[in-house]
């Protein structure tokens, strides 16, 4: 171990005609720390996103551009993972950190209630928001103490966007219907009977994952998904004594940043505390890691 969390900040909305960039959400939670005392140095720049503006300049670099010259000499890395994405990102941030033993910035943010269709049912649970913190290397023995993943089968279609390289054949194919709604062709979609049979597979991840790391959490941040999933993972880890963050009614599905925003509501509930960040989602995913704050 011999990194600490520090410096967090997010931001969130729940505007139905929100029209602001990813990349303004991901300066927005950024700033206040690079304004208060975090380290003037690092080494790496971690950024996931479900969705970035534009794929070049990719999320990352355009964050590089807009506070050059503080992270010019920094490796940029950029995880388009969907929500797991986000967790991806703290945990290789982590292990950068020990690695190099320099400090390392995450970025998390999605303009996910944006990228839904008016006419999509789910879109209210959707939300707008971006998460930043910074990870130091110490020498004690807080840190990233135990990580896990696992892919699961014929639930890669989970959630889909179809912005990409390939999307001028669904123009192509659909046209004026492209034109008269575009994020009902093109924007972000989720299937719920996906969700759920996902869902189910959450105890035995975490089963094994205390199993393999032979300790248990005192605070259990998972993905803000949707309040009514939240309150059944509740359900399920209920037997456990600890701490279960559910603030999806207020932040909403902010993709891979939200469980950032839900961890930086209670920043200063945690010191000295075992945490379990755990997303899910697109792809089919459950991504986890346990921290010792």
């Amino acid at each position: 171990m011999g990194i600490r969390i520090t410096h967090m900040s997010s931001i969130f909305n729940r505007l139905n005609y929100y029209s602001d960039t990813v990349i303004s959400l991901a300066t927005q939670a950024l700033t206040p720390i690079l304004l208060n005392g975090a380290p003037k140095t690092f080494s790496h720049v971690v950024v996931a996103t479900t969705c970035p503006d534009t794929l070049a300049p990719t999320l990352g670099q355009s964050l590089n551009h807009h506070f050059y010259p503080r992270f010019a000499n920094c490796h940029v890395l950029d995880l388009v993972q969907g929500c797991a994405g986000g967790v991806s990102a703290m945990i290789l941030g982590s292990q950068l950190c020990e690695l190099s033993k320099g400090n390392v910035m995450v970025v998390l943010a999605d303009a996910a209630r944006q990228a839904v269709s008016e006419n999509n049912a789910l879109r209210k649970f959707f939300g707008n928001g971006a998460y930043a913190c910074v990870i130091e290397h110490r020498d004690d023995e807080k840190g990233l103490i135990h990580t896990k993943t696992r892919q699961y089968e014929n639930l890669s279609e989970l959630v889909v966007v179809k912005l990409g390289h390939r999307a001028h054949t669904e123009i192509l194919s659909s046209k004026q219907k492209v034109i008269d709604a575009p994020l009902d062709h093109l924007g972000l979609s989720m299937n719920p009977a996906l969700a759920l049979k996902l869902l189910h597979h959450a105890e035995e991840f975490y089963t094994g994952f205390v199993s393999e790391c032979g300790t248990q959490a005192d605070v259990m941040v998972f993905h803000q998904v949707n309040p009514d999933i939240l309150k059944r993972l509740e359900k399920i880890f209920s037997s456990n004594s600890c701490m279960f963050i559910n603030n999806a009614e207020s932040i909403g599905n902010c993709g891979a940043a939200s469980f950032g925003i839900a961890l930086d509501q209670v920043k200063h509930n945690i010191t000295g505390k075992k945490v379990f960040l755990c997303s899910f989602g697109t792809g089919g995913v459950i991504s986890a890691g346990l921290w010792q704050f």
